[in-house]
């Protein structure tokens, strides 16, 4: 029974881990997306700078309508990347508490085996909560990175 929990439980892992490979792929291909649109609006930018006073009003509208859709995009870009964040995020939670739920009504497990493998499953999430912590500007409290618990904490004294 235990044999077959633990691969059970490799298994999830392993897909978690391809999942969360996956995601730093999409997110590395937004970011070079949001970086090719900053690079639009720096050159829409250098068009509106460019107009003089010889200028046509045809010349600023082509200007402020490049500006305007490359910030559109870039927008646009931007919020794919925090829906994509934040998506693998509660992803990651779904999994954890799953996990969670096997071990806690697994009788069988002693507390260090069920500690072993919550802590396994924990090492996604909390990947995911530090990149999307790293996105805002949170509270030192809010944003500070779990930590493993000291030998004392669940001794009971």
């Amino acid at each position: 029974m235990r044999r077959s929990l633990a691969l059970a439980l490799a298994v999830v892992s392993l897909a978690a881990a391809g999942c969360q490979q996956d995601t730093e792929k999409t997110e590395a291909e937004l970011e070079a997306k949001i970086c090719d649109n900053l690079a639009s609006v720096g050159t829409a930018l250098e068009e509106v700078a460019a107009l003089e006073p010889t200028s046509t009003v045809g010349e600023a509208k082509v200007a402020n309508l490049a500006l305007s859709t490359s910030l559109a995009s870039l927008n646009q870009s931007e919020a794919l990347l925090e829906k994509l964040r934040l998506r693998d995020f509660r992803d990651q939670l779904k999994a954890f508490d799953a996990a969670a739920t096997r071990v806690t009504t697994n009788k069988t497990l002693t507390l260090q085996e069920a500690a072993g493998e919550l802590k396994t499953e924990a090492a996604p999430v909390i990947a995911a909560r530090r990149r999307v912590s790293e996105q805002v500007n949170c509270p030192a409290e809010a944003s500070a990175i779990p930590t493993e618990p000291s030998p004392e904490s669940g001794s009971g004294n």
